[in-house]
């Protein structure tokens, strides 16, 4: 067959098939290709972008001042906003251990530093604020006896205690300040879990300590490039201990990497360990940073639900039932009751909303929000938000409580956690980008030029080939259908016999027999 077709048809026919087959091949050396720097290992792309933040993170820090702290008994408290307090956040991993199963091991570093320039105010603003340790106390001996409670109650008067302290910012977030009350703590058996300090600010002591947040697991993604990013543990733990069922798994990203090929039916989870739970978002609309193209992921009402909305959040109920818009974080921070909300109440039920003044919820402002560019599943844009609130209610043995009308989520401050790719990266990113999707438009065409070449090549082959054929077969004779015609000069009468085999009287004459064995 081959030696039938000219030089033309067999390089048709030759060069289809390879392009063919090398279009088909292409998608399985990218993938390999992409395996290689996309998984976490030392000397890739990833891990490099992974152990050291290359994008500059930045947090910004809103308080809640208490306007009315002196008139609670009578009218609803009120708050105004103080802030931005903009930090510059760096986050490096450390203690790394690289395990046979695919996962790394590790803990990590956060330092923040005070970005003046870009801040609303100075770290010596003083903030009108919920007076934290004693509520506290009091919401951990809330099953004690009376007598206890009457003592904690002589406690605060002795130390003239306060529904409300005033604080700078710098001792509110790192710094700290003192409380003697710290020091009953200690004297108290059994009252909290929790380790006690000397003094109490938010970011005491976790400026640029690895112990904090505590060790994590994660997939590096060599066994599977689509786990990558994923943690299986927290403290060597795959559950948190603090949430029921699904709720207290530990699962998600630790938001510095994601799985390749993202669509939007996806959920993109966020481990926080700060939280003790995963962050879900669900795909909410297209958007573009720095000219690249990438699905932006939100935060839902799945946050601050705990089973009113949606019945899978029940889990994340510990004990009686919060309002839409809370959630109850109070295990996680060994007993001080903490309830975690999106900022200014978003997204939370009119009667959280209107319960204190000076909420403005915006979903501009106040959502959580997460781009991720889908092929290679590098983050974009991260606009992190969300508030802290401390409850608030009346205690009968507790003079400095006794008073309180009713229940009440106070707003202590709300984080806008922020990053944003650099032109040099999104130049970066937008050039791998650009490379994969002409290597798989050039894949495209070679597919489509090699099955057009081969089924030209083996069309003129076939041509060819039967041409051959025609050419070597001899020309066919024709043959009449019907009875040939014997000449009359041939044809010999019926019952014809010699004139020796006649009888003359009618009868057969008898032919002597001969010698020979053969007539003729």
């Amino acid at each position: 067959m081959i030696g039938a077709m000219n030089s033309w048809t067999k390089l048709l026919v030759v060069g289809g098939l390879i392009l063919t087959g090398v279009s088909l091949l292409w998608p399985v050396v990218l993938s390999s290709l992409m395996y290689k720097e996309l998984k976490l290992s030392p000397g890739t792309k990833s891990f490099q972008h992974w152990e050291k933040t290359p994008v500059p993170m930045y947090i910004d820090i809103y308080f809640h001042n208490w306007t009315n702290p002196k008139s609670i008994e009578t009218d609803k408290p009120e708050f105004n906003q103080m802030g931005p307090y903009r930090f510059y956040e760096k986050r490096t991993k450390v203690n790394l251990t690289w395990n046979a199963n695919g996962t790394v091991s590790y803990r990590q570093t956060r330092h923040w530093f005070f970005d003046a320039e870009n801040s609303n105010g100075t770290m010596k603003d003083t903030v009108t604020t919920v007076n934290f340790v004693p509520l506290v106390i009091a919401h951990m001996a809330r099953f004690r006896n009376s007598r206890d409670q009457r003592t904690l109650s002589w406690a605060f008067t002795g130390l003239n205690l306060d529904l409300e302290v005033v604080k700078t910012v710098e001792e509110l977030l790192f710094d700290g300040y003192h409380d003697k009350l710290l020091n009953i703590l200690r004297f108290i058996p059994g009252l909290t879990k929790m380790k006690i300090t000397d003094r109490f600010g938010w970011f005491y002591k976790r400026n640029g300590s690895a112990a904090v947040d505590g060790v994590f697991n994660m997939d590096t993604g060599a066994n599977d490039l689509s786990q990558v990013g994923k943690i299986r543990s927290w403290n060597y733990q795959n559950k948190t201990g603090y949430f029921r069922d699904q709720c207290g798994d530990v699962a998600g990203s630790s938001g510095e990497v994601f799985p390749p090929w993202l669509t939007k039916n996806d959920r993109i989870g966020l481990f926080s360990g700060d939280l003790c739970r995963t962050i879900n978002l669900d795909y909410s609309e297209d958007a573009t940073v720095h000219g690249i193209r990438g699905l932006k992921f939100s935060g839902g009402t799945n946050l601050v639900d705990s089973g009113i909305v949606d019945e899978e959040t029940t889990c994340f109920r510990n004990g009686e039932q919060t309002p839409l818009g809370l959630s109850n974080l109070t295990e996680c921070r060994y007993g001080a009751p903490i309830f975690l909300s999106y900022p200014h109440f978003y997204l939370a039920d009119s009667s959280i909303q209107n319960h204190v003044g000076g909420m403005n919820p915006n979903k501009q402002q106040h959502s959580f929000d997460l781009v991720v560019e889908p092929t290679f599943g590098v983050p974009l844009d991260v606009k992190g938000r969300f508030q802290v609130n401390i409850m608030m209610q009346p205690f009968k043995d507790i003079l400095m409580l006794r008073n309180i009308p009713k229940r009440y989520y106070m707003p202590i401050l709300w984080f806008d956690q922020r990053a944003s790719l650099t032109d040099p990266l999104a130049d970066e990113i937008g050039f791998m980008i650009t490379l994969y999707h002409v290597c798989n438009t050039i894949a495209l065409i070679l597919l489509v030029v090699g099955v057009l070449s081969g089924a030209a090549g083996f069309t003129m082959a076939c041509k060819q080939i039967n041409r051959t054929l025609t050419n070597k077969i001899p020309p066919y004779r024709t043959y009449s259908l019907e009875p040939r015609r014997v000449p009359p000069s041939v044809v010999k009468p019926k019952n014809t016999l010699p004139p020796s085999v006649h009888s003359t009287n009618g009868k057969r004459a008898v032919i002597p027999k001969s010698n020979c064995t053969n007539p003729i």
